[in-house]
């Protein structure tokens, strides 16, 4: 199975780390990664160090694509419709942005027939491919929305379509796969859904509801496409999983590394660690204010305890994401001056720039990590934390926001943005737990995290192009010992 996603190898983050390492792992030798390059799709072969221009794709579109994707797509699907702006010309790149790539592929692909498909910048991806000849699946890494507003149904549903033309599409939590399935029993009165087998079909236009809305032309059309090559798309829930072992391993490494001495002076004092990229769906300004407030009901933590944040900017040049890191590292500055002593201040931003090694050296270190997102699709954040901990582990603080928060928030203490006194009793909770009651904790999330791997997820989605039925995917089980966390 080919890859195609908007990041390609090697680029920072969570979820393209882990498809990188699922694909360097899995991939046969005929495997190719198709991903955007600036302005050109890239192909790079399993076997090769390098990857070989496709095409080039106009500026404008590129620029259009982008601003669709952040400025309507990601507040709508994280369900915060004040951050919400639409354009018309954006979305019309969006779409010309995802007709493009189908038929470059279509062009230099003809004998590649299976791709995974990654997130919502190529939602429209899987209907063309569909029409071509190809076979996809998708995975939805943010979440889907709870609500949608009327005026903005008619580009979902087309977005939707899009979807559906793939074999399967993949959620990391059962509250995003339940509000796309109400999606689409609310909204797409051309599709059936199946809650046994978890698949969605188009409905033959003579057995359809004549009481229902008639669709537009523009629906008819798009239904017609996809009837065309019909089948069933089966909705998987299955959270993306990390490599225990590798965190684990790279923890230990880090203590001795020489890449992590910038960092030892930090690292030998209490600090409690955030790791974010600064977009106002993680929360980092409800979180200083929450720091703020912990030392005005905990002043005998002044000087002794301080918070880092790993925060970088987040789409540089979009108007509201510059606002918001503007309005963070003001408020961060404010927090530090109101409360600083001597040589020691609250706060401790850190720009972020840190690799994998160096994360994992903050993580092991930690009393404490605060993933405090309003909403997000997963945060493998808390995931690496957790891996990395060792017979002295730190405590992870969890909001519901978070994705994960379905496998590790019932071990995790509560730290929900809009509840300041919820989240500064967790703090000192976290700061005075007793170490049996962390050990206890910490081993039970990485069993949870051990049942779930990232080759369990890969082979999972690599596999759904193949089979005839499948059923909602829970976590597999694999061995796990205790005793090599200890």
């Amino acid at each position: 199975m080919d890859i195609l996603s908007y990041r390609g190898p090697g680029v920072a983050g969570g979820v393209s780390s882990g498809l990188a390492s699922a694909w360097h792992q899995n991939a046969s030798s005929s495997s190719r990664w198709w991903y955007v390059k600036n302005r050109t799709l890239e192909v790079l072969a399993a076997q090769d160090a390098d990857s070989r221009l496709v095409a080039l794709i106009p500026e404008t579109v590129k620029q259009g694509h982008y601003a669709f994707c952040n400025e309507f797509l990601w507040p709508l699907m994280h369900d915060l419709p004040q951050h919400i702006s639409f354009s018309q010309e954006n979305y019309e790149h969006y779409k010309a942005f995802n007709r493009l790539l189908s038929e470059y592929l279509y062009l230099h692909s003809r004998n590649r027939n299976e791709f995974f498909v990654q997130d919502y910048q190529m939602s429209l991806l899987p209907q063309w491919l569909n029409i071509y000849g190809h076979k996809s699946v998708i995975f939805w890494h943010i979440p889907w929305p709870k609500q949608v507003a009327d005026e903005h149904k008619g580009i979902i549903n087309e977005i939707v379509r899009g979807l559906l033309g793939a074999a399967a599409i993949g959620f990391h939590t059962q509250e995003y796969a339940t509000n796309f399935q109400n999606y689409i029993n609310d909204n797409l009165s051309d599709y059936q859904l199946d809650s046994n087998s978890f698949t969605v079909e188009p409905i033959p236009e003579e057995a359809r509801d004549s009481g229902k809305r008639r669709l537009n032309r523009r629906e008819r059309g798009a239904s017609r496409l996809l009837s065309g090559r019909s089948h069933k798309c089966k909705i998987v829930v299955h959270p993306l999983g990390i490599e225990i072992d590798y965190w684990h391993k790279l923890a230990e490494d880090s203590l001795s590394s020489p890449q992590t001495n910038e960092l030892r002076s930090l690292a030998n004092k209490t600090f409690i660690l955030s790791v974010d990229r600064c977009d106002y769906t993680k929360s980092v300004k409800e979180r200083f204010l929450i720091i703020d407030r912990f030392f005005e009901v905990h002043p005998e933590w002044l000087g002794s305890v301080s918070f880092a944040q790993v925060c970088g900017r987040s789409r540089p040049g979009l108007e509201q994401f510059d606002a918001y890191w503007q309005a963070c590292r003001a408020l961060a500055g404010a927090v530090n001056n109101r409360w600083r002593q001597d040589n020691w201040q609250p706060i401790s931003w850190i720009e972020g720039g840190l690799n994998s090694l160096e994360l994992a050296y903050l993580y092991r270190h930690a009393q404490a990590m605060i993933v405090n997102p309003v909403r997000d699709g997963l945060n493998l954040t808390a995931k690496e934390f957790v891996a990395c901990q060792d017979g002295q582990p730190g405590v992870l603080l969890l909001s519901q926001g978070a994705g994960v928060h379905a496998e590790l928030g019932h071990l995790a203490l509560p730290a929900d943005p809009e509840k300041q006194e919820q989240t500064v009793q967790s703090i000192a909770r976290a700061l005075c737990m007793p170490l049996k009651e962390r050990q206890i904790r910490t081993l039970r999330m990485k069993s949870t995290l051990a049942n779930n791997q990232l080759s369990d997820w890969w082979e999972t989605f690599s596999s759904l192009t193949e089979i005839p039925e499948i059923h909602l995917v829970a976590a597999s089980n694999s061995s796990f010992n205790p005793a090599k966390f200890s």
